[in-house]
């Protein structure tokens, strides 16, 4: 498999890794390319820009929760219908888990997918001074193949010349793949919000100002150059024994809430329920005012907190989700969706509203990350997921807590991260499962598995 493709990182975190990412997606699709994107790591906000530019869905490669040959598997798989792969990276290039081996990094999966770098650089108040950070890149570590550059933040015509100078006579192997100037409404529709971006599916009402500004970062950026590094590529092959996970359709009806606000979704675990169950419904928490009729309801993460009020009142779904859930109703939640089946969440601003009220307990928001990064979980009690002993990894990014005010039992202790209590994760009643952990069902199928008979177990 030699399908043209290239990873776009950065020196550092919060460079313009999305947007140049979109753009470049964006540009592609103009010259006529079927573009599949990716994201390096466990993330949900950043391929919803993708999303918005590309035919194909956005799909996650991570070297923490998945192995080299499901990486490879994953994507050689992805890609067959695609002319190019774009791949967004994570953090900046060499950035890692422990921040001293590559585990977790961009440069490790540029490896395992032998795929060329181009490398953002943010050219704020600079110019000489780029060349020692570059040649640093450069050298660090040589199996890494940094192709291009991309210079973000230029002030003014004067100084990309003189960057532009000194890189071609210090760096002549490396292509000026784009040169993006300063722009404050750039700035102002790309603000962070306490997990990252704003979700794309929030953005509903400004996604022609979100596509004219990712068209005038395209224009800054040359295609040619592009798609030269991106076709320069070693041939990859999936393994033989590559993972296959035959799926045996089933009679169980699953309904998932999907909508703005319950957003965050791997695609494969999707797929996965849909290639299985009998039937897929598919619920917004906002406008339907009852489920239909399902085994099995899993929750998302997304932003409740932020659409808490929005929530509270669509009181006719949360009633008929209780009373379902009271006549046998399975459910399944992360993050988000566990904060909508608590009794009720305090923002940020210090206001409280009600939510479903199937766990006992307040959540309440704070202003530092409670959980974020990855998750380990050893099962200390058999569950719909997992056998006693079993261990899982995912992922948390959670600025909540959740009081309990009654007592409960957990499916995991928590060996990396922080779950509910800092000490475990998964609470666990009658007819639900609820937790801060993100799982992908490519780190392993068999607990979506097992989660799809749970509703038929006496």
């Amino acid at each position: 498999m030699n399908k043209p493709r290239i990873i776009i990182s950065g020196v550092s975190g919060k460079i313009g890794k999305t947007l140049v990412t979109s753009a470049i997606i964006n540009l592609l699709r103009e010259h006529g390319y079927k573009v599949q994107p990716f994201k390096i790591g466990p993330d949900f906000i950043d391929p919803s820009y993708h999303n918005i530019f590309s035919s194909m869905s956005s799909r996650n490669l991570d070297s923490i929760m998945f192995n080299k040959e499901t990486i490879i598997t994953s994507f050689c798989k992805a890609v067959e219908d695609a002319d190019i792969c774009v791949i967004e990276g994570v953090f900046g290039l060499y950035d890692s888990l422990d921040g001293v081996s590559e585990r977790g990094s961009t440069a490790e999966l540029s490896k395992i997918l032998r795929a060329p770098v181009v490398l953002i650089v943010d050219a704020e108040r600079i110019n000489r001074g780029l060349l020692a950070i570059i040649k640093g890149f450069l050298e660090f570590d040589r199996e890494v193949r940094i192709g291009g550059i991309i210079l973000n933040n230029i002030a003014h015509e004067k100084q990309r010349e003189k960057i532009i100078y000194a890189l071609r006579e210090n760096f002549k192997e490396l292509e000026i793949v784009g040169v993006i100037y300063r722009d404050s409404l750039i700035e102002e529709k790309m603000k962070y919000r306490h997990l990252g971006l704003i979700p794309a599916s929030e953005r509903t009402s400004e996604i022609e100002e979100l596509k004219q500004i990712i068209r005038k970062v395209s224009s800054q950026i040359d295609v040619d150059n592009l798609v030269k590094l991106a076709s320069n590529v070693e041939e990859i092959c999936p393994p033989e024994s590559g993972e296959t996970h035959p799926i045996a359709r089933s009679s169980i009806k699953i309904g998932i809430i999907r909508d703005s606000i319950f957003s965050f979704y791997y695609p494969e675990n999707v797929e996965f329920l849909e290639a299985l169950a009998g039937k897929i419904y598919y619920i917004d928490s906002i406008n339907d005012s009852s489920l239909p009729d399902v085994d099995l309801l899993y929750i998302g993460g997304g932003f409740p907190e932020v659409y808490a009020e929005m929530l509270e009142k669509n009181k006719p779904l949360k009633n008929d989700i209780k009373k379902k859930y009271e006549g046998g109703l399975k459910i399944y939640a992360e993050c988000g969706g566990l904060i909508y089946l608590s009794s009720s969440v305090k923002t940020f601003s210090g206001e409280e509203y009600e939510m479903i009220g199937l766990i006992d307990g307040q959540i309440e928001m704070s202003r530092r990350p409670v959980g974020h990064g990855y998750v380990y979980l050893s099962t200390i009690r058999d569950n719909p997921l997992t056998d006693l002993n079993q261990r899982l990894i995912g992922h948390e990014f959670h600025y909540s807590r959740l009081n309990l005010r009654e007592k409960v039992d957990f499916a995991f202790r928590v060996e990396r991260g922080y779950g509910v209590d800092g000490l475990h994760d998964g609470v666990m009643k009658e007819n639900l499962l609820a937790m801060y952990t993100h799982l992908h069902f490519l780190h392993n199928p068999e607990i979506f598995r097992k989660l799809t008979m749970w509703p038929h177990k006496s």
